[in-house]
């Protein structure tokens, strides 16, 4: 009896991260739209070839966590809340690791059209 639990209670688990996982999935990408400077698609599979994960951003301070944004993204017609360069600048966001030094640095200018495709 306590064995059947315990495999039920993995495979639960193991399904309930597995959507946390891949919020934004292999060969997929997430795209905002919003910015006069052009459209900037989040690749999932260019952060994750850096190593991160999901929970490394959307831990809360940076970002929503994973459930939280995905429900801030279906709340806004699926787009995501709005961010702001000056975040960036301000070390929030995505200016959390693209500074310069853990990444290249969001306020560079030679570095705008990395993320922004008109």
């Amino acid at each position: 009896m306590k064995t059947k639990l315990l495999i039920l209670l993995v495979i639960i688990m193991s399904i309930t991260f597995m959507g946390t996982a891949f919020a934004v999935p292999k060969g997929k990408t997430l795209e905002f739209k919003h910015s006069k400077e052009g459209v900037v698609t989040f690749s999932g599979d260019i952060h994750a070839a850096k190593g991160n994960k999901c929970p490394d951003c959307h831990n809360g301070t940076s970002f929503p966590k994973v459930g939280d944004a995905k429900k801030e993204i279906e709340a806004n017609g699926g787009v995501p809340a709005d961010l702001k360069m000056a975040d960036m600048k301000a070390g929030k966001a995505c200016g959390t690791c693209h500074n310069g030094t853990k990444a290249f640095a969001s306020d560079k200018k030679e570095n705008c059209v990395k993320c922004h495709k008109k």
